[in-house]
C-alpha cells in the first residue's frame, strides 16, 4: 500500500494525499495564496497538504502530476524523478485529460463507465477531449472525438468583453440565459448587450448539442458515464446530458476543472498502475477535502430567524469545499424569498455583474417539490426549471431556472440543520447560497480569512465553526 502526492503545475494549482488508494485530502493553491486561479504549487501549499493528512514528507511513496505531451504523442503514461522538500521521488505524469477522466471515474461507484473529459486547453485538437474507459481498476484512454466547442465557448466569452475565459465562462453561462439563439457570423461582435446575449445563447446552444452528439455516439456497452474537465462545470449542459442523453448514470467530481486532476493523476497511479483496490466514496468524501477544525454546535434557530428578517450571513464550517463551488462550509446565505437580497449581494456583498444568478440549497427530502429534475445534486452541477418561482424570486434566474444544490443530514449536518431550522421557520426549505470571498477572489480558506473578510464587509453576522461573529467582534 503506498501514499502518493498528487500535483497540478498548470492554472488552477492543487495538490493532494491518497493513502492506500483512498482520497484523504485536496486542497487549491488559491486558497493559500490568495490568488484565483493561481498556478502550480509552493511550499506552503505543501505543508498545508501534509498537515492536514496527518503524513510527512518521507511517507511519500510518489509524486503523480499530468501533462498535455502525453496527449499529443500518444504516450499516456511517463515516468520521471521529482524532488520536494529535500526529497527525490519517483513521480508518473499522467496525460492531462486521462488525469481528467480518472478523477471522475476512480470516485463514482462504477464498476464500468464510459468516462468523457472536455476543458479549454487550445493548441492541438487531441489536448481538447478524451474518451476512456473504466472497468474495475482500469481505465484505458479510446480516442479523442475532435471537439473543440470548450475552446469556442472560452473564445467568445472574451469576445463579448466578459473577461478571461478561465475566469468568466461561467459568467457567460449566466448571460447566456438572457438571449435567444440566432444566426450569428462568429467573425463580428455585438456591442449593445441585448446583442450579447443573444450571442452567448446561441454559443451554449452550439455547446449543448456538440457535446450531446459526442454522447450520443458512444458505444451501448455501459450504462454509466462519468463527466470531467473544466467544460463540465457548465450546469446547463449537464442537465441537458442528465435528461437527454441514453445513459442511465452520470458522475461528477466536483472539482472538474484542473484542481482535480492532482486527484485524478493520483487515483490512476494507485488503481490502474499499483493495482490498489479502489473504495467507496459519499459525497461529503469528495467534496470537503480542506482542513479540518474544531465545530462547536451553531444556533440554528437563532441565525435562521436572523435570515428570515433580511440579515445575510457568513457562513464558515469545518472542512473546505474542493472545486469552484461553495457547498455549505464557505458560503454566504440569505432568505431566498426576498428578490432584493439578489441585488444587495452582486451589487453591495460580492461587487459583480448585475445578471449573475445565486444558487438555492434545498434539503434533499423537498427537492422534487421545488425544482423539476430527475435526479438530486450535491455538487451543484445542474440546474433545474423552479417549480415554485414566485416563492423563491432570489435564487430563480430570468429562464425560470437555478443552479440547486441538494443537502442531507449525512453530508453536512451543521448546513442540513440550518435549512431545515429556516424550513420550520418559514415552510420553505431553501437557503440563496453563494460562495464566500470577494468578487475575483478565492474562496476563503482559515478562520482568519473569514475574521478579516467579515470586518470588511457589508456581511451582517458571520459563523466560523459554530461561533457567532456580530458587530464585528466575536460573541
Amino acid at each position: 500500500m503506498s501514499v502518493i502526492l498528487g500535483l497540478n503545475f498548470g492554472h488552477d494549482g492543487s495538490v493532494c494525499i491518497i493513502k492506500n488508494g483512498k482520497l484523504i485530502s485536496a486542497i487549491a493553491t488559491e486558497r493559500i495564496t490568495k490568488i484565483k486561479k493561481q498556478s502550480g504549487f509552493n511550499e506552503d501549499v505543501i505543508d498545508y497538504i501534509l498537515s492536514s493528512s496527518n503524513t510527512s514528507i518521507n511517507e511519500i511513496d510518489y509524486i503523480a502530476t499530468n501533462d498535455f505531451k502525453q496527449e499529443v504523442f500518444g504516450n499516456q503514461v511517463v515516468e520521471d524523478f521529482f524532488e520536494i522538500k529535500g526529497k527525490k521521488i519517483k513521480t508518473f505524469i499522467i496525460s492531462h485529460h486521462l488525469a481528467h477522466c480518472a478523477s471522475a471515474y476512480y470516485t463514482s461507484p462504477y464498476e464500468n463507465s464510459y468516462c468523457f473529459s472536455m476543458d479549454c486547453s487550445m493548441g492541438k485538437i487531441e489536448a481538447n477531449s478524451l474518451i476512456a474507459y473504466g472497468n474495475g481498476n482500469k481505465l484505458t484512454a479510446e480516442y479523442c472525438p475532435g471537439i473543440m466547442v470548450g475552446v469556442l465557448y472560452g473564445e467568445v466569452t472574451e469576445k463579448l468583453g466578459l473577461g478571461p475565459a478561465l475566469h468568466k465562462a461561467g459568467t457567460m453561462m449566466g448571460l447566456s440565459s438572457y438571449g435567444t439563439p440566432i444566426d450569428f457570423d462568429f467573425q463580428y461582435y455585438p456591442n449593445n448587450i441585448k446583442d450579447k446575449m443573444n450571442v452567448a445563447a446561441t454559443t451554449q446552444k452550439i455547446f449543448e448539442e456538440q457535446v450531446l452528439k459526442v454522447i450520443d455516439e458512444l458505444e451501448d456497452k455501459s450504462k454509466n458515464l462519468c463527466l470531467s474537465g473544466g467544460s463540465f462545470l457548465n450546469c446547463n449542459a449537464n442537465s441537458k446530458i442528465v435528461l437527454n442523453s441514453k445513459f442511465k448514470n452520470i458522475h461528477h467530481f466536483p472539482a472538474c476543472g484542473d484542481d482535480g486532476t492532482s486527484v485524478g493523476s493520483a487515483l490512476y497511479v494507485a488503481h490502474h498502475i499499483l493495482n490498489e483496490p479502489r473504495h467507496s466514496y459519499q459525497p461529503k468524501d469528495i467534496c470537503y477535502t480542506g482542513r479540518d477544525y474544531d465545530c462547536e454546535e451553531p444556533d440554528y434557530k437563532f441565525i435562521a430567524n436572523e435570515i428570515s428578517k433580511g440579515k445575510i450571513i457568513g457562513w464558515f464550517q469545518e472542512r473546505s469545499e474542493f472545486g469552484p463551488r461553495a457547498l455549505g462550509n464557505r458560503s454566504i446565505l440569505a432568505d431566498p424569498r426576498n428578490y432584493h437580497n439578489r441585488e444587495l449581494i452582486n451589487n453591495v456583498i460580492k461587487n459583480r455583474e448585475w445578471f449573475r444568478p445565486f444558487a438555492p440549497v434545498v434539503l434533499e427530502e423537498h427537492y422534487k417539490y421545488w425544482f423539476n429534475f430527475p435526479i438530486s445534486s450535491p455538487f451543484m452541477l445542474y440546474t433545474a426549471p423552479v417549480i415554485q418561482p414566485d416563492k423563491v424570486p432570489a435564487i430563480t434566474h430570468i429562464d425560470g431556472s437555478a443552479r440547486f444544490q441538494t443537502i442531507n443530514q449525512e453530508t453536512n449536518s451543521h448546513y442540513y440543520n440550518l435549512v431545515k431550522e429556516f424550513y420550520e421557520i418559514t415552510g420553505v426549505p431553501i437557503l440563496l447560497n453563494t460562495s464566500l470571498n470577494g468578487n475575483g477572489e478565492p474562496i476563503l480558506e482559515t478562520e482568519e480569512d473569514a475574521i478579516s473578510f467579515y470586518k470588511n464587509s457589508n456581511l451582517d453576522l458571520m459563523v466560523i465553526n459554530g461561533r457567532l461573529l456580530n458587530n464585528k467582534r466575536i460573541s
